[in-house]
């Protein structure tokens, strides 16, 4: 997870960009969007003044000045992460901010509020080289809430799914389906997937050949839990899907992209991708066919219109595309944002997340880029004439 070329050029006050802050650019993308949801979610309205706190120090603190210094030093810091200033140090400070308030009062405290905290402070803890600290703490997180339903009769029998589901929710789909089925099936097959998702994730989170997974299988089921109820459980949608950007092992930058300057396909791809590309992640290069006249531009024999080299992989066509829009910070903060405005509990906002959401793995899960490629009848070859990226072109994916 280390810094790729162009990471020691000036920070910029462009919010979209993401390179050269001190942070690795998955790190940056990372508190950036966290950042943008507190503020678009005004969650400073609800940081407290002493109330039970779990410090009884704190409460000597007189209350308005505990609040009020709270609150500017929040959205200071937010807003100093927006806009790429000191972003190692102010993700400490509002980590550090919420964690406060977290201790501060019985009232404010909550596992979503207290797990954001971590997020923002461990990727400020980041040191080139140094311990993955957000991968540990998604392990503790999904370790315990794994281990305590395994220990709970009500999580082993389905009781606690089924009065969650049928009388707290109130799930339609839920309650129709349940009553076509033997008394509690639905529920212990819920209850017991969740079990063996939270554990499931564990050990791939200390597998490098199982962090894509780790990763995938916990926004899939953070997701999940969005479609099922339509809320983010305030904050913890936002940070558990976050943290995925620090399980998986983000590619230096800049990545060579090859497209076809002669077909229409790959023309339009470098256009659409060079108008948001605001970091230069990628670098076109134009490429010629087997048949076309011999030329010192390498020469792939394929009908893809786009390649990208990332490392030892090669993406082609619409998988190409997928991956650039993985990798591209825009496609996270449009995420963030159109999420982060639906706000309130209404019907109406928890049905927009819930298709939004669905839009989403729709869009950007493999299945959908592998389906268009054998549509378009993608032929994959070995690319030639690469010079010192020839090694890194042999595997295409």
């Amino acid at each position: 997870m280390g810094l790729g070329p162009g990471e020691s050029v000036k920070p910029s006050w462009n919010p979209l960009k993401c390179r050269g802050t001190g942070l690795p650019v998955n790190l940056t993308i990372l508190v950036k969007s966290l950042a943008v949801v507190v503020l678009l979610t005004n969650h400073v309205k609800i940081l407290p003044d002493p109330w039970l706190p779990f410090i009884p120090a704190i409460g000597l603190i007189p209350p308005v000045l505990f609040q009020r210094t709270l609150q500017t030093v929040f959205v200071l810091s937010a807003l100093a992460i927006i806009f790429n200033r000191r972003i190692r140090l102010a993700s400490l400070v509002i980590g550090s901010t919420m964690l406060i308030s977290v201790v501060s009062s019985k009232a404010y405290y909550g596992n979503n509020k207290t797990f954001c905290g971590l997020m923002f402070f461990l990727a400020g803890l980041y040191q080139p080289g140094g311990p993955n600290f957000i991968r540990w703490q998604l392990a503790v997180t999904y370790f315990g809430a794994g281990l305590n339903k395994l220990l709970d009769v009500d999580w082993q029998s389905g009781i606690f799914f089924e009065n969650w589901a049928v009388h707290r929710l109130r799930q339609p789909w839920y309650i129709a389906l349940d009553s076509r089925l033997p008394a509690l099936f639905l529920a212990r097959f819920f209850c017991w997937t969740t079990i063996a998702t939270e554990l499931g994730i564990v050990p791939c989170l200390f597998v490098p050949r199982l962090y894509y997974w780790a990763a995938l299988c916990n926004v899939v089921f953070q997701a999940s839990l969005l479609l099922f109820t339509g809320t983010t459980f305030t904050l913890f949608f936002y940070s558990m899907s976050a943290a995925s950007l620090a399980v998986i092992n983000w590619p230096a930058l800049p990545l060579t992209v090859l497209y076809d300057p002669v077909r229409g396909f790959g023309n339009r791809a470098r256009k659409v991708f060079e108008f948001w590309d605001l970091d230069a992640s990628f670098r076109w290069i134009p490429y010629l066919s087997d048949e076309d006249a011999k030329s010192d531009l390498p020469r792939v024999a394929s009908r893809s219109g786009v390649y990208l080299l990332a490392g030892e992989r090669v993406y082609s066509g619409f998988r190409a595309l997928r991956m650039m829009v993985l990798l591209s910070p825009i496609t996270y903060f449009a995420i963030a944002v159109s999420i982060a405005i639906a706000g309130d509990l209404s019907d109406w906002a928890m049905l927009y997340r819930r298709v939004i959401v669905a839009a989403y793995l729709a869009l950007l899960l493999p299945p959908l880029a592998w389906f268009a490629d054998l549509l378009s009848h993608d032929v994959k070859l070995q690319i030639a004439n690469i010079g010192t990226n020839a090694a890194d072109c042999r595997r295409l994916s």
